[in-house]
């Protein structure tokens, strides 16, 4: 996958758009077969005018058979093209930032570049500086408009599952990739709640509107209480399933591990109306 810059030079407006592979390659054969069949300079240009008079009823075209011609990325993230609103992509995927279900407490990093071989009339100091480090027990909401990245997968429920099956262990197991050298965040989820269902999804953030204490078994008793509520309100029903470090268990919730959570997640997608 890549992002290119499309402009046009005349007005200087240009707008960062998302192409997926098959795009990708699609217009590096266009301007492959532009390039050979121009005789210098001048005609290349006048052949890229008439190509660009029939670019979108081209890739029009070109969209309608690939499976994700958008790439993958788009296919989950969704894309806006203002100049070709038929490119456009609706994003199934749809992520909250996390947040510390506690008072957050930061910690300052000091850190100094100096040289090495300095000479002992030097201090050899180059630069002093500062960064705010913060950990603590975070929660995240990811949503799953199934219906919609079906859609988008061209309808094709194997390809979707696997991506659902796939998303769960990256939501589980990746870390950010900043500062890696200096903080190796490595973490993995010592909760994760799955919910399947057919009704407007809703997220459980409004479980530590009161934050709790910085201990994981408190945390899991606001969610739980929360949950319960949402239960006793609404009704709605859904089909649940967890994995967790702790044995406390969840309402009308199957503790599961990794494996078989992801599986149960990819099943869901198959035989989601």
């Amino acid at each position: 996958f890549d992002r290119v810059i499309y402009g046009k030079s005349s007005d200087r407006v240009h707008q960062t758009l998302l192409f997926g592979r098959p795009e990708l390659d699609w217009l590096r054969k266009e301007a492959e077969l532009i390039a050979r069949q121009a005789a210098d300079a001048e005609n290349a240009d006048e052949r890229v005018q008439s190509w660009a008079a029939k670019y979108k009823q081209n890739i029009k075209a070109l969209r309608d058979s690939e499976v994700l011609p958008g790439g993958l990325i788009a296919t989950l993230f969704g894309r806006m093209v203002t100049s070709d609103p038929e490119a456009n992509i609706e994003a199934p995927i749809h992520v909250a930032h996390s947040f510390t279900v506690h008072a957050a407490e930061t910690e300052d990093d000091l850190f100094i570049a100096a040289d090495d071989l300095a000479k002992d009339e030097s201090a050899g100091a180059d630069h002093l500086g500062n960064t705010e480090l913060t950990s603590g027990i975070y929660y995240g909401y990811v949503v799953v408009d199934m219906p919609g990245l079906i859609a988008n997968c061209r309808k094709d429920r194997t390809l979707a599952s696997n991506v659902v099956n796939n998303l769960l262990y990256l939501i589980a197991e990746v870390s950010p990739g900043a500062k890696l050298g200096s903080t190796a965040p490595f973490s993995r989820s010592a909760l994760m709640l799955v919910e399947s269902g057919d009704r407007q999804p809703r997220s459980l953030a409004a479980a530590f509107r009161k934050p709790v204490e910085p201990d994981f078994e408190q945390a899991i008793s606001a969610l739980k209480e929360h949950l319960r509520a949402l239960d006793r309100v609404y009704e709605t029903g859904e089909q649940r399933r967890h994995l967790s470090f702790s044995q406390s268990s969840l309402p009308q919730s199957r503790h599961l591990s990794m494996k078989n959570l992801a599986a149960w997640a990819a099943e869901q997608v198959r035989v989601s109306k």
